[in-house]
Order: C-alpha cells, then sequence, then structure tokens
C-alpha cells in the first residue's frame, strides 16, 4: 500500500500524520526551524511517500515546501478552502491541529493534488533579503527608541548615546546594502522588473515593500484551488 503524509502548519511547531493502509499514524510534532525540518526530510525520505499535503497557510509553509521538493519527495501545496470543504464532507473536522493533520494525509490519498512547485530562484533570495531587512529594520526601530530614552536622561553619559548613534548608523548602512542587492537582482531579470514596477505603482509601497511583495506574484507560487 502507497504512504500518504499531511502536514500541518503553524508559525512555530509543524504537526505530522504518516497514513498507511488505511491507517494514520500518531501525531509527529517539530518545531519550525531549521533542525525541525532536518528532522521531518529524515523522516519522509524513509518512507518515501506518495503524497505530501499541507496547506498554504501564511508565509509558514514556504520553506518547507521548498526544502521536500529539492528533496524530491512530492509536496502539493493547497488552498485551505479545498482542504475545509473536504474535511466538512468527511464530518470530522476540528479546530485541532491533530485532526487537520490526519485529513490532510487522507486528503493526500483521496484527492490525489497536483504537485507544487516552487518560486524562481531569484525570487527565493529576493526573500531571503527581505526578511533580513525587516529584522534590521525592526532592530534599528528599537535602536531608535532606546536613544530617545536615553536623551531623556540628563546622567545619561554622552558616550553611551554616541554609542547608540553609531549602532543606529550601523544598522541602516547593513540596511542599504540589502536594498541595493536585492535591486541588483531584481535588474538582471526582465520579468521580475516588470512585476517589480507594477507593486511600485500602487500607491503607498516603497521599496523595501515591493521587494518583500515581489514572491507572490510568482505563479507557481499559488495553492492549488
Amino acid at each position: 500500500m502507497s504512504t500518504f503524509v499531511g502536514i500541518d502548519i503553524a508559525a512555530k511547531t509543524v504537526d505530522l500524520v504518516i497514513r498507511h493502509d488505511n491507517k494514520n499514524s500518531l501525531v509527529k510534532t517539530f518545531e519550525q526551524t531549521l533542525n525541525g525540518r532536518t528532522a521531518i526530510l529524515t523522516l519522509l525520505q524513509q518512507h518515501a511517500p506518495q503524497s505530501v499535503v499541507m496547506e498554504a497557510t501564511g508565509i509558514y509553509y514556504l520553506d518547507l515546501a521548498v526544502a521536500l521538493h529539492d528533496a524530491g519527495i512530492p509536496i502539493s501545496v493547497i488552498n485551505p478552502k479545498s482542504f475545509n470543504h473536504f474535511a466538512q464532507m468527511k464530518l470530522e473536522h476540528s479546530k485541532t491541529d491533530n485532526i487537520d493533520a490526519a485529513l490532510l494525509a487522507e486528503y493526500a490519498q483521496r484527492m490525489t493534488p497536483e504537485k507544487w512547485t516552487p518560486p524562481q530562484r531569484n525570487k527565493l533570495k529576493i526573500r531571503y533579503i527581505s526578511r533580513q531587512i525587516n529584522r534590521l529594520t525592526d532592530d534599528c526601530t528599537k535602536a531608535k527608541n532606546r536613544l530617545h530614552a536615553m536623551k531623556s536622561y540628563e546622567d545619561t553619559s554622552d558616550l553611551v548615546i554616541l554609542d547608540e548613534q553609531d549602532g543606529i548608523a550601523y544598522l541602516e548602512n547593513r540596511i542599504q546594502r540589502l536594498r541595493m542587492a536585492a535591486l541588483e537582482m531584481i535588474k538582471s531579470d526582465a520579468e521580475i522588473v516588470q512585476q517589480f514596477n507594477n507593486i511600485l505603482a500602487a500607491k503607498g509601497i516603497g521599496e523595501v515593500s515591493a521587494i518583500a511583495m515581489l514572491l507572490f506574484y510568482q505563479k507557481h507560487l499559488r495553492p492549488i484551488r
């Protein structure tokens, strides 16, 4: 009998159920980390599933989906609406992750969803740069808030204020370097340039936001309906 796998994605964890011979395994839970993804890959390579199904849950599914695809594991990323319809038909739908993972495994068996194709590699690289920009921007905002608080106290050492200012300048330089690198990647691909310009044309969208949004222009990123 073939083996099918359902993966339920959350922000910090991944629940996985293996379905073999029409029977579901107990739920296995992994962290949403590199080590967690490595453990999932090792487990699935041992079982060689015919199909693995997960929902397109925000941004949280993408890293694992890419890792599975690159490892040669047949992965399908489905539209949550399709899964909800299936769950309702089974009359078993529940908000608990455990049941969702089991139903996703059964979905993989009974619905034979199309295989998922990842976005262009350039867009994935741009995405990772965008995520780093967001992290650094958050750090920079916190540093500026600290600086504002320091300046509100007369006893704060000038050296401490200068050090915080230097740290902010360093973060801003890193952000600018990453932004320029992303723009260079965008310029190297005519299709991405057009998509980038289309996003920028929207009111209130700046370069950093447009860089972050580029990935979702990729047609192959869209989940199966």
